[in-house]
């Protein structure tokens, strides 16, 4: 099964739900979804499908890069998770505090310490 099989679910759930998208290959065969989903609603069913498909975003053959389209708004600037980051590490970049960014992504995040490469946070100003 090849890895957009696998994730066809997730990318049929991107089509229905208004989500616009761009597959490309990224480094050792990950299927990289780049895209803009018209809610948080939508992002968020997304991730949902995601983590059904791969329980604890183990396998590191997705990258799921989903940003808001331009009527979600929301000021600041984003970061994109990567293997070993934390939200502390990624505050401390920032000059700003953990929680900071716990509370403008609690759309998407279920817990503080669980965080996965790949996901898209909004870094308040």
């Amino acid at each position: 099964m090849s890895v957009q099989e696998k994730y066809q679910s997730l990318l049929e759930l991107a089509n229905s739900n208004g989500t616009a998208y761009e597959l490309s290959e990224g480094a050792d065969g990950a299927l990289v979804l780049n895209g803009t989903a018209p809610s948080s609603e939508a992002k968020q069913a997304l991730w949902d499908e995601y983590e059904r498909l791969d329980p604890d975003f183990k396998s590191n053959d997705l990258i799921l890069n989903i940003g808001l389209g331009d009527a979600a708004g929301g000021g600041g600037s984003t970061y994109t998770v990567e293997s070993g980051d934390n939200l502390s590490k990624i505050a401390a970049g920032y000059g700003i505090q953990w929680k900071a960014i716990w509370d403008a992504n609690r759309d998407i995040l279920h817990h503080p310490d669980k965080i996965y490469p790949g996901q898209e946070l909004k870094i308040p100003v």
